[in-house]
Formats: C-alpha cells, sequence, structure tokens
C-alpha cells in the first residue's frame, strides 16, 4: 500500500478531506450508487481527475465489479465501494460475504444515519450485519476520525490475509471542517513464516513419500513462482480447486473436489503425503469426509489454521504461502535435499471429457470451442455460479490466478458480469470474457448498462438451456425428476441491443466459431445467446 502522507494541512470539509486522503492512499477508481447522505463525497469527487468513479445499476454489482477489479488486477489493490445508508448497504451485504470467504480486499464506505438505534428512517445495525463477514469494521462520527479509520481501512484489507473491510461515516462528519496534520502511520505487522523443525519434518516425509501430492487454493495467489520452483526441485504432482483454477494451470494435473475431475479425486486418494497451499478443505473440495485424504500425512501451508473437520492434518505451516515457500526452497537448496518421487502413481492422462464429435452444442463443447479461440489473447476470464462455471474451471488454461475470476466459498449467482465490469477498468488493454449461465446472467442483467455507458469491450456468453443447469442435473439424480428448475428466458439479444450492445443468437458450433473470428476484432461489448443442451 502506498504511504499516505499529505502535506498540505488546509481546512477543507470531511467530504473533500475523504475524497484527498483516498487519493494519496493510490486509489484511483471507485464503484459505486449515490444517495442522499453521501452526496457531499460525491460533490468532491467531482472536482478531482484523480479518482474515476464508476455509476453501476444495483448497489450488489458495485460490490462485485470491486472484487472483479481486487482479483484481476497485478498491484494487490483493493476494490473501493461507495453506498449509501439503509438498503444502499444492506444490498452489498452478499458481496461481503463472498469477498471475506474468497479473501478479497475491498473498503466499502457506508453512509450512516446520525442517530442509530432510534428507530430513524433507514435505521438498521450495519456494523452487526457486517461484523461476521468482514476483517474489520471502522466508524467516523466526526471530521477528525477519517484519517486513522481510512488508512487503517485500506491496510487491513491489502495486508494478508486479504479480505473486505467496512468504514462507516455520518454525514455531519463529512460537512465538518478538519485541520488535520495527516501524519497518522498505521502500525504494520511483520510477515513471519513456519518454525524450521516444521520445514525439516515436511521435507523428511517428502523424502520418503511413495505417492505424495501438491494440492494448490486460492491462498496460493502470490506464491506462483515459488510453487513451480519447488515443484521443479521435488517433482511432486500437482492439483488444484477450484479457487486454486490459474495459479499454476501449466504444471497442475486438473481439478479436484466435488465437480472436479473424477479419475484424479479417485486418484489423490491414493497419496500418502499431501502438500496443501491456501486451501480450507471445504466439503466442495473433500467430496467425502470418510474417504478424503483418510491415511494422508496433510502439511498445511495456509495464513491461517484449518479448522475444517473434513481432514485431519498433520502439521499446521502457519503465514504467507509465499514467505514459507521461499523458507522450504532455501532449506532445500542449503541442505542439498533430493528427491525420488515416482510420479507413475498418478499417470497423467488426457482431459478429453468433452466430445469434438457431438451434433448437438453442449455447454461442454461451447465453451472449449470458446477457449480453442480465444486463448491466443490470454484473455481474463470471469464466470458466474453454476453448471458453466465448473466447465470453464476444467477447461480453461490461464497464465495466472488474475485471469480467471469466480465466486468459490460463497458460490453466488449473478456475480460473473459486474465481476467482468470491474476486471476490464483495471485492465483495459486486455480481453475480458464473461461466461454466464441463464439464470446467473439475469440476476444482474441491468449491468449491460454499465457497461454500454462505459463502452467496454467485454465478450459476453450466455448457456442457454432454459433451465438451472447444475440444479436440474441434481434433482434428475437424486430425486428423478426435475422440479422448479426450467426457465421462460427472454431474447437476451434484444436486450442487449436495447442497451446498444451487439448481440447475436448461436445454436451450432459453426454459428460459434465465425462467431469468435468475428467479435475480437470489434472493439466494443458483444454478447452472444447461446442454446445449448443439458
Amino acid at each position: 500500500m502506498k504511504k499516505c502522507i499529505i502535506k498540505n494541512t488546509n481546512t477543507v470539509s470531511g467530504a473533500q478531506y475523504l475524497v484527498n486522503l483516498l487519493t494519496e492512499c493510490g486509489i484511483d477508481t471507485v464503484f459505486g450508487y449515490p444517495g442522499a447522505p453521501i452526496l457531499s463525497i460525491y460533490d468532491a469527487l467531482s472536482k478531482t481527475n484523480k479518482i474515476t468513479h464508476y455509476l453501476v445499476r444495483h448497489e450488489q454489482a458495485a460490490i462485485h465489479s470491486a472484487e472483479g477489479y481486487a482479483k484481476s488486477n497485478t498491484q494487490n489493490k483493493c476494490g473501493v465501494v461507495l453506498v449509501t445508508s439503509g438498503p444502499g448497504f444492506s444490498n452489498v451485504v452478499t458481496g461481503l460475504a463472498n469477498a471475506y470467504l474468497d479473501k478479497t480486499p475491498l473498503v466499502i464506505i457506508s453512509g450512516q444515519i446520525e442517530n442509530p438505534n432510534q428507530n430513524e428512517f433507514q435505521d438498521i445495525d450495519i456494523k452487526s450485519i457486517a461484523k461476521p463477514c468482514t476483517k474489520n469494521c471502522y466508524e467516523i462520527n466526526k471530521a477528525d476520525d477519517i484519517e486513522k479509520a481510512l488508512k487503517n481501512a485500506i491496510y487491513d484489507a491489502e495486508k494478508f490475509p486479504q479480505g473486505p473491510v467496512l468504514v462507516t461515516v455520518k454525514n455531519s462528519a463529512l460537512l465538518d471542517e478538519t485541520t488535520n496534520t495527516f501524519d497518522y502511520k498505521v502500525n504494520q505487522d511483520i510477515k513471519v513464516g513456519a518454525p524450521h523443525s516444521y520445514v525439516k519434518e515436511m521435507l523428511k516425509s517428502l523424502q520418503n513419500a511413495k505417492s505424495p501430492i501438491m494440492i494448490v487454493g486460492g491462498g496460493a495467489k502470490n506464491a506462483k513462482q515459488e510453487i513451480l520452483e519447488f515443484v521443479r526441485l521435488s517433482h511432486i504432482p500437482v492439483v488444484n480447486t477450484l479457487m486454486g483454477t490459474g495459479c499454476v494451470d501449466e504444471i497442475s494435473m486438473g481439478l479436484i473436489g466435488v465437480n472436479g475431475l473424477e479419475h484424479l479425486n479417485q486418484k489423490i486418494k491414493n497419496a500418502d503425503v499431501v502438500i496443501s497451499i491456501g486451501i480450507r478443505f471445504s466439503s466442495r473440495t473433500t467430496s467425502s469426509k470418510s474417504s478424503f485424504l483418510k491415511n494422508s500425512k496433510i502439511y498445511n501451508i495456509n495464513i491461517e489454521e484449518n479448522i475444517s473437520p473434513n481432514v485431519k492434518i498433520e502439521r499446521n505451516l502457519i503465514g504467507e504461502a509465499k514467505v514459507i515457500l521461499q523458507h522450504i526452497i532455501g532449506t532445500i537448496k542449503a541442505q542439498n535435499i533430493l528427491f525420488n518421487i515416482n510420479y507413475r502413481w498418478i499417470e497423467s492422462f488426457e482431459n478429453n471429457f468433452v466430445s469434438d464429435e457431438s451434433t448437438k452444442l453442449t455447454q461442454e463443447l461451447a465453451i472449449k470451442t470458446i477457449y480453442e479461440h480465444t486463448k491466443r489473447y490470454y484473455p481474463i476470464v470471469t464466470t458466474d455460479v453454476g453448471l458453466h462455471q465448473v466447465v470453464t474451471a476444467k477447461i480453461f488454461k490461464t497464465p495466472d490466478m488474475n485471469h480467471f475470476l469466480t465466486s468459490g466459498g460463497l458460490g453466488v449467482m449473478g456475480f460473473g458480469l459486474p465481476a467482468s465490469v470491474g476486471a476490464q477498468i483495471a485492465n483495459p488493454n486486455s480481453p475480458i470474457i464473461a461466461i454466464s449461465g441463464d439464470g446467473s446472467f439475469q440476476m444482474n442483467i441491468q449491468e449491460l448498462g454499465t457497461i454500454a455507458q462505459y463502452n467496454l469491450p467485454i465478450k459476453m456468453f450466455v448457456m442457454n438451456n432454459s433451465s438451472l443447469g447444475m440444479i436440474s442435473k441434481t434433482q434428475i439424480e437424486s430425486y428423478s425428476k426435475k422440479y422448479q428448475s426450467d426457465m421462460l428466458n427472454p431474447d437476451f439479444t434484444q436486450i442487449a441491443r436495447a442497451y446498444g450492445i451487439l448481440g447475436y443468437k448461436i445454436s451450432t458450433k459453426n454459428q460459434l466459431e465465425k462467431a469468435l473470428k468475428e467479435i475480437f476484432v470489434c472493439k466494443k461489448p458483444v454478447l452472444l445467446d447461446i442454446t445449448t443442451v443439458l
């Protein structure tokens, strides 16, 4: 985080000071929706050219856009959200929970009524609602509170483990004048790694292992180079969870978990030593509590201690994955440790679960076709939640985790489209692909307005099977019938065109291939409504 030092001590309004402070702290992008209690902030924003505000169509979209911005930028900058009190805040709660579980750095600035807990208009207990799904909550009750609250919020959001931080601000604090000297300094934590004895124990187990495996999760985001070096030295096979998609796709054998590749799920049950990096071991990863890594020694490298009842951890190595892996690599090189790991216990296999011979356009075939035609552009990919999400994670290979954005811990339908907005703003020169299901797409379809207003050249692909695909499949498998999972959909291309966005209907592979050759030449947003079969 950039050092927040301002030399100017002139008297300004609290609102103007808040905006000045955002600028000095390196914030140049804000996603929001105005309301009366925060209009003074909007007035201050109108007077600066150092911060760009993006007007979304719903507060939930503001926070998902900020997530997309934070997840995709390579500077670990937090996303910033500005909303009003009452429903303005309550509409971002889903995004708060999503960012909290996926450890996405956000600062949410919310208006607050003057006298809470007195049955006033828009009187809700914001802090109590936010507390379970934020790293911290700060209150600005007077202008002199702004510097300390905002600096701490930005620091808390960006330090590991990252996550969302809430700042509430009263209108009176924004209207007050302040002459702060701007000299508050945040007490920064020192990065620490695991004890050397734990590292030695783990390496000894790995040397003696017959069938080891490394599992990479979302907490490994900033440790890509260290993982690649550790694998080069140890030759350990690698798989990844859904949230680990993109970290080391070039060496990963594929996706594991409930919706992972069944071949890998069965194989890793035989692992005797497991090195897990940045994983929560939720039920979405373990699939089965009774059989998942039941006889494995698990060395868990994570910023937090594992509390999941789904696995038994041999040793928790707590700290930043990057720092701990640097320690491990240094030890291997200093002591010239050698490993004799035999890959044959988990033979490589072709990821060929998609048939190119199909005469029908399935989601699998559609998404594989999209990948084959777009991989040369190295696009940033966002997904919503559902069948298309799982298929995309299995098929797409991306250079890093900044290029694959999805909702993992909470599984939020409606995440993908606004996340693509944030990703495009953070990466204006990168192609952005938003893959959605017809159900998820309609949860934040209004963000076509945001995309159109700012002419964001996002390429949108809606997998349209007129149903909630994953729900339908689960119902048929579990109950032998579907119920309340079929939908009457609109013509998505007509809605796109109503916003001035190009839209095309696709029903065959040939049509899709032809469209893919054309749309990436276009520097405007485009939507493909792709009819698929379950």
